[in-house]
């Protein structure tokens, strides 16, 4: 610790502090322009001098660090000149538009020239005259620039590294390579450089003209995207969010979370139910559609039985409505027909195990741990599911951190990798079971794992699939295993809803077998509530808390003032396979015909349904289906509670006005009319039950499973064709399409998200229109080129429509062959 003295006040911090935060200790503002927290300083932009005994000249307080018995004078005549000459030098090359600049009342140039008592500039001003740029959702205008360097600093840490600083002395300007737009040059439109910028320099393209910011109500939340569930804060204006901001300048947003708004304020958004009359839906009263949704669901529990009713909601609603939501049809329609789309995929199956392995969320890595692990091995598209990942991998490997990257795809971690663990799609058990032989080899690792239960099946399994042929560098598996088995903290980062069970369930062998539990894992998900909707009884296997199906009939009794239904139910498969007994399905948020696979399957179903009733936010291609469609509010209209893959629980407040009813309100209304009590009408009345149910927020804790997986057949991939066809979350992809249309995110996809990915060694071009065939179905798309897949593999956006047609559920996340064709006009016709 050193101490010195800031203006008379004396002041104790550790060694290595800059003076600058010193200052702040004690309550005192330095001004700052060029350093931001949260990046690396470079004493650039000069305002920050201060004056320290016995230095002759003005130190950079943002760079110099402190000294014991150090004495600082912050406000010293010479130091208020030095930094009026700063400002006023910078406005000479900055017009003078704080009248109509969208930035006044939060810029920084401006905050200071006030400060300083700058009533007009000092030098002749000279218009840089630069063309103002607009790139989709961001707005660069250079001509308010300050030469910062903020805007590259932080590209550099967290975004695409696009940015940099061009020509020299008085021409010295930020821009692009080769001066090409942001999506020309990779930008990710993460926005890091907007939140930096002390100015009015970068600024969000849709909040321009929408308000200054002293007239923005300023509501903290969580995204409700991917499972990263980020912090970020909706700036509104008369209710409609004019721009999302994260917590803190550095703090990380992906596109989505930054600019993917548009779909809550959709004026294509349903505000009132609407009920079939004839082919067509018309509005109607909340009372009217509700009592058609009570008798049809009764009739059809009374002619069908337990089986005959289900209801499926999505992983995207908070672990109120979820609870709410279950416990309608458990405890008031006696069915165990209750799932979710963490279903489709490994999704479901994995989280089991990962909580089995761990002990429980409790036990997950979370992003300080990957900040501060030695070793990092990534499965996977985890970057494209849970973006805020690759920033927080990016400062870990900075810092001295190793990273074994296991991927078909030649992507960003590629550059950074220690080890690239390249193999073709759905031969990642065979890379890694390569990676057991070759710990397995070592004496001390494998006298550890001959302790532990099921070592001998889990040995055998290995000798098998390491007999399958793999094309891979032995030096390269080599390196990645002397990595991963070294004495150093590692953290394997796994997407459940992006491998198949045999790969996830490979990956936990690894954890064990380096005898890594706790903390060593960090569990991602694209979905913002898969870990709240699964712990919530959201899926068919577990009753609330993760209780297993079936339970002791009585165990809820006391919570739920009715005993619920205690068998197993029908999953999601079962429930939209054509011929199940289901005959009246209520979908909560979800879209079938827009997301699941296996589209003309469950389009199938939908034809047998006696009644379909659909909440959701939008007309989907399933609710035009509906008899009843009723509005869905969104997760940041309800608030409540999320929980993120990685573990964090969240207790999010309304961050903006509804447009409609809760979905709680909705049940109980619902439950009321089937003459259920079912306890349902407030949130904080689910929040305190759900405390009631189970120990921690909606978790029992989990037994740990002590033994080695098993990774079960791994078959080469099926049907015919030439292309090994497999699924990708190409950013910035998300479950749902019609948020990402809706909110312009679109835009950032090659052919708007419609294409299969080839590599440009095919021969063929860009945009050229095929026809795709697998053993799931036939699909028309776009050829999108991408130079980092190779030879022989075809891969197709997750949750895209070519994913849907061409993939059946069984067969989502494994890699299929695939046919394609290409389509071209033959004397004014289409042939192939």
């Amino acid at each position: 610790m050193v101490t010195l003295t800031i203006d008379g006040r004396e002041v104790t911090v550790p060694e290595g502090t800059t003076i600058l935060h010193a200052a702040e200790a004690l309550g005192i503002d330095i001004p700052h322009l060029c350093y931001c927290p949260g990046l690396e300083g470079t004493g650039a932009c000069r305002l920050c001098v201060v004056e320290v005994e016995r230095i002759k000249g003005l130190v950079v307080a943002c760079m110099r660090r402190v000294a014991e018995g150090m004495v600082v004078h912050t406000r010293t005549p010479r130091v208020l000149e030095a930094r009026q000459f700063v400002i006023e030098l910078l406005l000479s090359r900055h017009p003078g538009l704080c009248l109509s600049c969208d930035k006044s009342g939060s810029c920084k140039l401006q905050q200071y020239a006030y400060e300083l008592g700058i009533k007009q500039p000092f030098f002749e001003v000279c218009n840089p005259g630069y063309e103002v740029k607009e790139d989709l959702f961001i707005v660069r205008d250079y001509n308010l620039c300050i030469l910062c360097g903020r805007c590259i600093r932080v590209c550099r840490l967290q975004g695409a590294d696009i940015l940099d600083f061009v020509k020299r002395g008085i021409e010295t300007r930020v821009a692009t390579p080769l001066d090409r737009s942001l999506l020309a040059s990779g930008c990710d439109f993460c926005g890091s450089c907007v939140s930096v910028c002390p100015t009015g320099a970068l600024l969000e393209k849709a909040r321009l003209g929408r308000g200054r910011e002293w007239e923005l109500t300023e509501t903290p939340s969580h995204c409700s995207y991917c499972g990263a569930a980020c912090e970020l804060h909706y700036h509104l204006r008369r209710g409609e969010i004019v721009k999302v901001s994260s917590p803190s300048p550095v703090a990380y947003l992906c596109a989505r979370g930054r600019f993917g708004y548009g779909y809550l304020q959709s004026d294509q958004r349903l505000t009132s139910p609407l009920l079939r009359q004839g082919e067509k839906l018309v509005p109607a009263r909340w009372d009217e559609a509700l009592d058609l949704v009570a008798e049809q669901l009764q009739q059809a529990r009374e002619r069908y039985g337990a089986e005959g009713v289900g209801g499926i909601l999505s992983p995207l609603v908070s672990c109120e409505t979820a609870y709410a939501f279950q416990k309608l049809f458990r405890a008031g329609l006696r069915t165990g027909n209750v799932d979710s789309s963490l279903r489709l995929g490994a999704g479901s199956e994995l989280l089991a195990a990962v909580c089995a392995v761990t002990g429980g969320p409790e036990g997950y890595a979370g992003w300080q741990e990957v900040l501060e692990a030695d070793v990092l091995f990534l499965v996977g598209d985890v970057c494209q599911r849970v973006p805020a990942a690759w920033s927080y991998i990016k400062r870990a490997v900075a810092r001295g951190a190793k990273l074994i990257y296991l991927s078909f795809y030649r992507d960003r971690p590629v550059r950074v990798a220690h080890a690239w663990l390249r193999s073709c799609p759905g031969e990642e058990p065979l890379v890694l079971a390569h990676l057991a032989r070759l710990i397995l080899q070592q004496p001390a690792y494998r006298t550890l794992a001959e302790r532990i239960p099921n070592f001998t099946g889990f040995a055998a399994e290995v000798e098998k699939l390491t007999a399958m042929p793999l094309e891979l560098p032995e030096e390269e598996l080599a390196r990645a295993a002397e990595l991963w088995a070294g004495e150093v903290k590692g953290v394997l980062l796994l997407p459940l809803d992006g491998v198949t069970a045999a790969t996830g369930k490979a990956a936990l062998n690894l954890l064990l077998l380096t005898g890594r539990r706790e903390k060593a894992l960090f569990p991602c998900c694209s979905l913002v509530n898969a870990q709240g909707v699964w712990r919530m009884g959201g899926v068919v296997e577990f009753f609330p808390g993760l209780r297993p199906v079936p339970i002791a009939a009585g165990e809820f009794a006391a919570f739920w003032g009715r005993v619920p239904n205690g068998e197993l139910g029908l999953d999601l498969t079962a429930m939209l396979q054509p011929g199940s007994p289901v005959k009246a399905l209520y979908l909560l948020g979800e879209d079938p015909l827009g997301s699941y696979p296996g589209r003309d399957r469950v389009a199938a179903k939908l034809e047998e349904l006696d009644f379909l009733v659909v909440q959701d936010l939008f007309l989907t291609p399933t609710a035009a289906r509906a008899q009843v469609v009723l509005p869905l509010a969104a997760l940041p209209e309800t608030g409540g509670t999320v929980i993120a893959a990685h573990g964090d629980v969240h207790h999010l407040s309304p961050a903006i006005p509804s447009r409609t009813l809760m979905p709680w309100q909705v049940f109980s209304l619902l439950a009321a009319k089937m003459n259920f009590e079912l306890n349902l009408s407030t949130q904080e009345a689910l929040f305190n039950e759900i405390r009631s149910v189970t120990p921690e927020f909606g978790l029992v804790p989990a037994e740990r499973r002590p033994g080695f997986w098993e990774v079960g057949s791994v078959s080469p991939p099926s049907g015919e064709g030439a292309w090994r066809l497999t699924i990708r979350a190409f950013y910035p992809s998300f479950y749902r399409y019609d948020w990402l249309e809706k909110s312009g995110l679109t835009s950032l996809l090659p052919h708007g998200g419609d294409f299969v990915a080839l590599s440009p060694e095919e021969g063929l071009e860009e945009g050229a229109e095929i026809k795709i065939t697998t053993a799931g179905g036939a699909y028309v798309t776009r050829v999108h080129l991408d130079p980092a897949l190779e030879r022989g593999v075809a891969a197709v956006p997750a949750h895209s429509p070519a994913a849907a047609a061409l993939f059946l559920p069984e067969t989502l996340g494994e890699t299929v062959w695939a046919r394609l064709e290409r389509l071209v006009e033959v004397g004014g016709g289409e042939g192939k």
